[in-house]
Protein backbone atom coordinates (compact mmCIF):
# COMPACT_ATOMS: atom_id res chain seq x y z
CA UNK A 1 0.00 0.00 0.00
CA UNK A 2 1.34 3.55 -0.60
CA UNK A 3 0.13 7.07 -0.20
CA UNK A 4 -1.71 8.94 -2.56
CA UNK A 5 -0.67 11.92 -5.01
CA UNK A 6 0.09 14.68 -2.64
CA UNK A 7 -1.31 13.20 0.82
CA UNK A 8 -2.24 14.95 3.63
CA UNK A 9 -0.04 14.50 6.71
CA UNK A 10 -1.95 12.32 9.39
CA UNK A 11 -2.29 14.85 12.09
CA UNK A 12 -3.74 12.08 15.05
CA UNK A 13 -3.31 8.56 14.93
CA UNK A 14 -5.49 8.00 18.39
CA UNK A 15 -6.00 4.65 20.05
CA UNK A 16 -9.34 4.98 22.53
CA UNK A 17 -8.61 2.79 25.76
CA UNK A 18 -11.23 0.43 27.49
CA UNK A 19 -12.64 0.20 30.71
CA UNK A 20 -10.59 -2.29 31.16
CA UNK A 21 -7.34 -0.25 32.45
CA UNK A 22 -9.04 1.89 34.73
CA UNK A 23 -10.56 -0.90 37.05
CA UNK A 24 -10.84 0.48 40.62
CA UNK A 25 -11.05 4.30 38.98
CA UNK A 26 -7.29 4.28 38.46
CA UNK A 27 -4.98 3.75 35.47
CA UNK A 28 -3.06 0.46 35.31
CA UNK A 29 0.01 1.70 33.81
CA UNK A 30 1.22 -1.15 32.32
CA UNK A 31 -1.73 -2.23 30.75
CA UNK A 32 -1.89 1.73 28.63
CA UNK A 33 1.88 1.01 28.18
CA UNK A 34 0.58 -2.29 26.23
CA UNK A 35 -2.23 -0.61 24.42
CA UNK A 36 0.46 2.15 23.78
CA UNK A 37 2.83 -0.22 22.08
CA UNK A 38 -0.04 -1.26 19.78
CA UNK A 39 -0.98 2.42 18.70
CA UNK A 40 2.86 2.74 17.59
CA UNK A 41 2.74 -0.33 16.12
CA UNK A 42 -0.35 0.88 13.78
CA UNK A 43 1.33 4.31 13.39
CA UNK A 44 4.50 2.89 12.13
CA UNK A 45 2.80 0.70 9.45
CA UNK A 46 0.97 3.92 8.21
CA UNK A 47 4.50 5.51 7.79
CA UNK A 48 5.94 2.21 6.38
CA UNK A 49 3.49 3.24 3.23
CA UNK A 50 4.66 7.01 2.67
CA UNK A 51 2.39 8.71 4.87
CA UNK A 52 3.72 11.29 7.58
CA UNK A 53 2.35 10.92 10.89
CA UNK A 54 2.67 14.02 13.44
CA UNK A 55 1.27 12.79 16.82
CA UNK A 56 -0.19 9.18 18.45
CA UNK A 57 -1.83 9.52 21.33
CA UNK A 58 -4.07 7.68 23.88
CA UNK A 59 -8.05 8.88 24.88
CA UNK A 60 -9.68 7.92 27.90
CA UNK A 61 -13.17 6.93 28.74
CA UNK A 62 -15.43 10.22 29.72
CA UNK A 63 -15.64 10.23 33.45
CA UNK A 64 -19.33 10.32 35.04
CA UNK A 65 -18.88 9.28 38.49
CA UNK A 66 -18.03 12.51 40.81
CA UNK A 67 -14.21 12.64 41.79
CA UNK A 68 -12.03 14.58 43.99
CA UNK A 69 -9.10 16.13 43.25
CA UNK A 70 -6.66 13.87 44.70
CA UNK A 71 -8.33 11.57 42.46
CA UNK A 72 -8.10 13.22 39.24
CA UNK A 73 -4.59 14.17 40.22
CA UNK A 74 -3.97 10.84 40.60
CA UNK A 75 -5.29 9.47 37.35
CA UNK A 76 -4.05 12.04 35.44
CA UNK A 77 0.09 11.08 36.86
CA UNK A 78 -0.76 7.22 36.10
CA UNK A 79 -2.07 8.17 32.85
CA UNK A 80 1.22 9.97 31.97
CA UNK A 81 3.30 7.49 33.05
CA UNK A 82 1.86 4.79 30.99
CA UNK A 83 2.49 7.04 27.20
CA UNK A 84 5.81 7.75 28.65
CA UNK A 85 6.75 3.63 29.00
CA UNK A 86 4.81 3.36 25.77
CA UNK A 87 6.19 6.55 23.99
CA UNK A 88 3.12 8.32 23.50
CA UNK A 89 3.58 11.95 23.30
CA UNK A 90 -0.48 12.87 24.35
CA UNK A 91 -3.04 11.78 25.76
CA UNK A 92 -6.53 12.76 26.41
CA UNK A 93 -8.02 12.54 30.14
CA UNK A 94 -11.38 11.95 28.43
CA UNK A 95 -14.42 14.20 28.97
CA UNK A 96 -16.25 15.69 32.72
CA UNK A 97 -19.40 14.97 32.38
CA UNK A 98 -21.77 17.24 34.77
CA UNK A 99 -22.04 14.43 37.38
CA UNK A 100 -18.71 14.22 37.55
CA UNK A 101 -18.02 17.74 38.42
CA UNK A 102 -19.94 17.73 41.98
CA UNK A 103 -16.95 17.10 43.93
CA UNK A 104 -14.36 18.95 41.91
CA UNK A 105 -13.63 22.91 41.62
CA UNK A 106 -12.30 24.46 38.44
CA UNK A 107 -9.07 25.32 40.50
CA UNK A 108 -7.96 22.10 41.06
CA UNK A 109 -8.55 20.65 37.03
CA UNK A 110 -6.66 23.79 36.26
CA UNK A 111 -4.34 22.01 38.72
CA UNK A 112 -4.20 18.93 36.63
CA UNK A 113 -3.48 20.64 33.25
CA UNK A 114 -0.80 22.75 34.08
CA UNK A 115 0.75 19.84 36.25
CA UNK A 116 0.67 17.79 33.03
CA UNK A 117 1.35 19.18 29.65
CA UNK A 118 1.16 16.36 28.07
CA UNK A 119 -2.71 16.09 28.82
CA UNK A 120 -5.87 17.07 27.53
CA UNK A 121 -9.06 17.58 29.02
CA UNK A 122 -12.91 18.65 28.30
CA UNK A 123 -16.19 19.45 30.09
CA UNK A 124 -19.22 18.07 28.35
CA UNK A 125 -21.82 21.13 28.29
CA UNK A 126 -24.71 19.85 26.37
CA UNK A 127 -25.07 16.17 25.42
CA UNK A 128 -29.48 16.90 24.86
CA UNK A 129 -32.15 18.77 24.41
CA UNK A 130 -30.71 21.02 27.04
CA UNK A 131 -28.12 22.81 27.97
CA UNK A 132 -26.17 22.26 31.63
CA UNK A 133 -25.46 26.08 32.36
CA UNK A 134 -23.55 24.59 36.34
CA UNK A 135 -21.32 22.47 33.19
CA UNK A 136 -21.03 25.81 31.53
CA UNK A 137 -20.29 27.86 34.23
CA UNK A 138 -17.59 25.57 35.75
CA UNK A 139 -16.18 25.70 32.29
CA UNK A 140 -15.48 29.49 32.29
CA UNK A 141 -14.20 29.18 35.41
CA UNK A 142 -11.49 26.79 34.48
CA UNK A 143 -10.39 28.93 31.58
CA UNK A 144 -10.13 31.84 34.13
CA UNK A 145 -8.19 29.76 36.66
CA UNK A 146 -5.88 28.19 33.41
CA UNK A 147 -5.35 31.90 31.95
CA UNK A 148 -3.96 32.65 35.77
CA UNK A 149 -1.38 30.12 36.15
CA UNK A 150 -0.48 29.23 32.26
CA UNK A 151 -2.50 30.83 29.46
CA UNK A 152 -1.14 27.90 27.50
CA UNK A 153 -2.97 25.55 28.81
CA UNK A 154 -6.24 26.72 27.50
CA UNK A 155 -5.12 25.28 24.39
CA UNK A 156 -5.89 21.71 25.85
CA UNK A 157 -8.56 22.27 27.51
CA UNK A 158 -12.15 22.63 25.81
CA UNK A 159 -16.12 22.68 26.68
CA UNK A 160 -17.92 20.51 24.27
CA UNK A 161 -21.30 19.53 23.54
CA UNK A 162 -22.98 16.68 21.06
CA UNK A 163 -19.32 15.07 20.65
CA UNK A 164 -19.43 11.62 19.91
CA UNK A 165 -17.01 9.14 21.47
CA UNK A 166 -13.58 7.92 19.42
CA UNK A 167 -12.95 10.88 18.24
CA UNK A 168 -9.10 11.37 17.29
CA UNK A 169 -8.49 15.47 17.72
CA UNK A 170 -7.91 16.64 21.00
CA UNK A 171 -9.09 18.23 23.40
CA UNK A 172 -12.43 16.58 23.55
CA UNK A 173 -11.79 13.08 22.71
CA UNK A 174 -12.97 10.52 24.85
CA UNK A 175 -13.06 6.26 24.27
CA UNK A 176 -16.66 4.87 24.66
CA UNK A 177 -14.93 2.86 27.19
CA UNK A 178 -15.59 -0.50 24.81
CA UNK A 179 -12.94 -2.56 23.03
CA UNK A 180 -9.98 -1.11 22.02
CA UNK A 181 -9.89 0.87 18.71
CA UNK A 182 -7.92 3.41 16.96
CA UNK A 183 -9.39 6.41 15.02
CA UNK A 184 -7.70 9.08 12.61
CA UNK A 185 -7.58 12.80 11.68
CA UNK A 186 -5.76 14.34 8.42
CA UNK A 187 -4.03 17.79 8.37
CA UNK A 188 -5.36 17.99 4.87
CA UNK A 189 -5.79 22.07 4.64
CA UNK A 190 -3.05 22.29 2.76
CA UNK A 191 -2.97 19.49 -0.22
CA UNK A 192 -6.86 20.68 -0.20
CA UNK A 193 -5.82 24.45 -1.15
CA UNK A 194 -3.73 22.96 -3.94
CA UNK A 195 -6.43 21.04 -5.65
CA UNK A 196 -8.42 23.96 -5.67
CA UNK A 197 -6.31 25.89 -7.03
CA UNK A 198 -5.65 23.40 -9.73
CA UNK A 199 -8.61 23.27 -10.24
CA UNK A 200 -9.13 26.97 -10.84
CA UNK A 201 -12.62 28.58 -10.91
CA UNK A 202 -14.95 26.76 -9.12
CA UNK A 203 -18.68 27.49 -7.64
CA UNK A 204 -20.13 26.47 -4.52
CA UNK A 205 -22.10 23.16 -6.08
CA UNK A 206 -18.24 22.20 -7.54
CA UNK A 207 -17.04 22.52 -4.15
CA UNK A 208 -18.65 20.32 -2.31
CA UNK A 209 -17.83 17.55 -5.17
CA UNK A 210 -14.28 18.79 -5.21
CA UNK A 211 -14.43 18.25 -1.76
CA UNK A 212 -15.45 14.55 -1.38
CA UNK A 213 -13.61 13.27 -4.18
CA UNK A 214 -10.42 14.75 -2.63
CA UNK A 215 -11.03 12.96 0.83
CA UNK A 216 -12.14 10.18 -1.26
CA UNK A 217 -8.87 9.89 -2.68
CA UNK A 218 -7.10 10.58 0.69
CA UNK A 219 -9.22 8.80 3.14
CA UNK A 220 -9.61 5.54 0.33
CA UNK A 221 -6.27 3.70 0.79
CA UNK A 222 -5.71 4.73 4.09
CA UNK A 223 -9.14 2.62 5.04
CA UNK A 224 -7.84 -0.03 3.48
CA UNK A 225 -4.36 0.06 4.89
CA UNK A 226 -6.23 0.61 8.81
CA UNK A 227 -8.62 -1.88 8.54
CA UNK A 228 -6.38 -5.07 8.40
CA UNK A 229 -3.80 -3.84 10.34
CA UNK A 230 -6.38 -3.08 13.41
CA UNK A 231 -7.68 -6.53 12.96
CA UNK A 232 -4.15 -7.46 13.60
CA UNK A 233 -3.65 -6.00 16.26
CA UNK A 234 -6.61 -6.89 17.90
CA UNK A 235 -7.78 -3.37 17.30
CA UNK A 236 -11.31 -2.01 16.54
CA UNK A 237 -10.93 0.81 13.92
CA UNK A 238 -13.57 3.62 14.71
CA UNK A 239 -13.38 5.89 11.84
CA UNK A 240 -11.76 9.00 10.89
CA UNK A 241 -12.94 12.80 11.16
CA UNK A 242 -12.34 13.95 7.85
CA UNK A 243 -12.49 17.39 8.70
CA UNK A 244 -9.58 19.43 7.10
CA UNK A 245 -7.19 20.26 9.82
CA UNK A 246 -5.30 22.83 9.35
CA UNK A 247 -1.54 24.71 10.13
CA UNK A 248 -0.01 27.27 10.53
CA UNK A 249 1.33 27.37 6.64
CA UNK A 250 -1.60 25.71 5.20
CA UNK A 251 -5.16 27.86 5.84
CA UNK A 252 -8.42 26.10 5.27
CA UNK A 253 -9.82 29.90 5.82
CA UNK A 254 -7.92 30.58 2.19
CA UNK A 255 -8.90 27.16 0.76
CA UNK A 256 -12.74 28.79 1.37
CA UNK A 257 -11.87 32.19 -0.05
CA UNK A 258 -11.05 30.04 -3.60
CA UNK A 259 -13.91 27.94 -4.62
CA UNK A 260 -16.34 30.54 -2.64
CA UNK A 261 -14.88 33.90 -4.12
CA UNK A 262 -14.71 35.57 -1.14
CA UNK A 263 -12.79 37.58 1.61
CA UNK A 264 -13.03 35.23 4.57
CA UNK A 265 -15.88 37.14 6.94
CA UNK A 266 -17.67 38.90 3.88
CA UNK A 267 -21.11 37.96 2.59
CA UNK A 268 -20.84 34.16 1.47
CA UNK A 269 -18.76 32.87 4.28
CA UNK A 270 -21.59 31.12 5.76
CA UNK A 271 -22.39 29.44 2.22
CA UNK A 272 -19.26 28.72 1.23
CA UNK A 273 -18.78 26.16 5.15
CA UNK A 274 -22.01 25.35 4.20
CA UNK A 275 -20.49 23.80 0.03
CA UNK A 276 -17.80 22.50 1.87
CA UNK A 277 -19.03 21.02 5.14
CA UNK A 278 -21.77 19.03 2.49
CA UNK A 279 -18.58 17.44 0.88
CA UNK A 280 -16.99 16.66 4.31
CA UNK A 281 -20.00 14.98 5.56
CA UNK A 282 -20.57 12.80 2.26
CA UNK A 283 -17.53 10.67 2.42
CA UNK A 284 -19.17 7.35 3.21
CA UNK A 285 -16.83 6.07 5.13
CA UNK A 286 -16.81 5.28 8.98
CA UNK A 287 -16.41 9.04 10.60
CA UNK A 288 -15.91 9.81 14.54
CA UNK A 289 -15.96 13.08 15.68
CA UNK A 290 -16.72 16.65 14.92
CA UNK A 291 -16.80 15.54 10.86
CA UNK A 292 -17.44 18.84 9.46
CA UNK A 293 -15.64 21.91 8.78
CA UNK A 294 -13.11 23.33 11.75
CA UNK A 295 -12.09 26.95 11.80
CA UNK A 296 -9.43 27.65 14.72
CA UNK A 297 -8.92 31.27 14.54
CA UNK A 298 -5.16 31.17 16.13
CA UNK A 299 -4.07 28.61 14.03
CA UNK A 300 -5.09 29.84 10.40
CA UNK A 301 -3.25 32.05 9.05
CA UNK A 302 -6.33 33.70 6.62
CA UNK A 303 -8.63 33.76 9.78
CA UNK A 304 -6.10 34.91 12.41
CA UNK A 305 -5.60 38.03 9.95
CA UNK A 306 -9.78 37.84 9.42
CA UNK A 307 -9.94 38.05 13.48
CA UNK A 308 -7.30 41.00 13.76
CA UNK A 309 -8.69 43.39 11.31
CA UNK A 310 -12.23 43.02 13.03
CA UNK A 311 -13.87 41.03 9.92
CA UNK A 312 -15.12 38.22 12.44
CA UNK A 313 -15.46 38.00 16.00
CA UNK A 314 -16.74 34.80 18.38
CA UNK A 315 -20.62 35.99 16.89
CA UNK A 316 -19.51 35.54 13.31
CA UNK A 317 -17.51 32.44 13.75
CA UNK A 318 -20.72 30.91 15.77
CA UNK A 319 -23.21 32.04 12.93
CA UNK A 320 -20.59 29.56 10.43
CA UNK A 321 -21.07 27.05 13.28
CA UNK A 322 -24.96 26.43 12.37
CA UNK A 323 -23.35 25.18 8.65
CA UNK A 324 -20.35 23.58 10.07
CA UNK A 325 -18.91 21.88 12.87
CA UNK A 326 -16.83 25.32 13.70
CA UNK A 327 -17.55 26.09 17.48
CA UNK A 328 -15.33 28.49 18.91
CA UNK A 329 -12.01 27.32 18.61
CA UNK A 330 -8.51 29.06 19.20
CA UNK A 331 -10.45 32.50 19.95
CA UNK A 332 -8.72 34.73 21.34
CA UNK A 333 -9.21 36.85 24.43
CA UNK A 334 -7.45 39.94 26.16
CA UNK A 335 -7.28 39.52 29.80
CA UNK A 336 -9.41 42.07 30.53
CA UNK A 337 -12.24 39.63 29.23
CA UNK A 338 -14.75 39.26 32.17
CA UNK A 339 -15.33 35.59 33.52
CA UNK A 340 -18.89 36.35 32.65
CA UNK A 341 -18.66 37.25 29.14
CA UNK A 342 -16.48 33.47 28.81
CA UNK A 343 -19.52 31.52 29.86
CA UNK A 344 -21.95 33.39 28.10
CA UNK A 345 -19.82 32.45 25.05
CA UNK A 346 -20.02 28.44 26.07
CA UNK A 347 -23.55 29.38 27.26
CA UNK A 348 -24.45 30.53 23.02
CA UNK A 349 -21.96 27.78 21.77
CA UNK A 350 -23.44 25.07 23.98
CA UNK A 351 -27.39 26.46 23.32
CA UNK A 352 -26.80 26.06 19.12
CA UNK A 353 -25.27 22.38 19.59
CA UNK A 354 -28.34 21.45 21.29
CA UNK A 355 -30.94 23.11 19.25
CA UNK A 356 -29.20 21.26 16.55
CA UNK A 357 -27.93 18.25 18.08
CA UNK A 358 -24.56 18.68 16.32
CA UNK A 359 -20.87 18.27 17.45
CA UNK A 360 -19.45 21.87 18.85
CA UNK A 361 -17.04 23.02 21.35
CA UNK A 362 -15.12 26.18 22.63
CA UNK A 363 -11.84 26.60 22.88
CA UNK A 364 -11.22 30.23 24.39
CA UNK A 365 -7.37 31.31 24.55
CA UNK A 366 -7.65 33.83 27.34
CA UNK A 367 -4.37 36.11 28.32
CA UNK A 368 -2.77 35.71 31.06
CA UNK A 369 -3.23 38.81 33.91
CA UNK A 370 -0.93 41.44 33.23
CA UNK A 371 -0.51 40.46 29.33
CA UNK A 372 -0.03 42.97 26.65
CA UNK A 373 -3.57 44.58 25.70
CA UNK A 374 -2.87 44.76 22.39
CA UNK A 375 -0.99 41.52 21.16
CA UNK A 376 -1.40 37.86 21.92
CA UNK A 377 1.71 36.33 23.20
CA UNK A 378 1.81 32.65 23.03
CA UNK A 379 4.71 30.71 22.75
CA UNK A 380 3.27 27.48 21.19
CA UNK A 381 4.75 26.90 17.43
CA UNK A 382 0.66 25.82 16.16
CA UNK A 383 -0.21 29.49 17.50
CA UNK A 384 -0.34 32.96 15.41
CA UNK A 385 -0.13 35.87 17.58
CA UNK A 386 -1.88 38.57 16.20
CA UNK A 387 -2.97 42.32 17.42
CA UNK A 388 -6.77 42.40 18.82
CA UNK A 389 -8.83 44.17 17.00
CA UNK A 390 -9.55 47.81 17.93
CA UNK A 391 -13.31 49.09 18.91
Amino acid sequence: MTRTRSASPVRAVTLCLPDEVFQGGQPDTAGIGRYGEKVRAISDEITDAGYEVQTVRLSSPALGRPLSHDQLHARAARLVEGCRRAGVGSASLGVLRPSALVELEPAGVADVLVAHPSLFLAVLVADGAEVDHAAVAFSGAVVRELASRDAEANFRFAAVAHLGANAPLFPGSYSDGGDAGVSVGLQSAGPLLARAREAAAVDLTEATTLTRSWLHDQLDPLDDLLRPACERHGLLFHGFDPSPACAPDASIGEFLETVGGIRFGSPGTVAACAAVTAGIRSVGLPTVGYAGLMLPVLEDKVLALAWQQGRIDSESVLAYSSVCGAGMDTIPLPASTREHEIVAMIADMAALSARWTKPLSARLMLASPGADPRRTEFRAEQIINIDYPTA
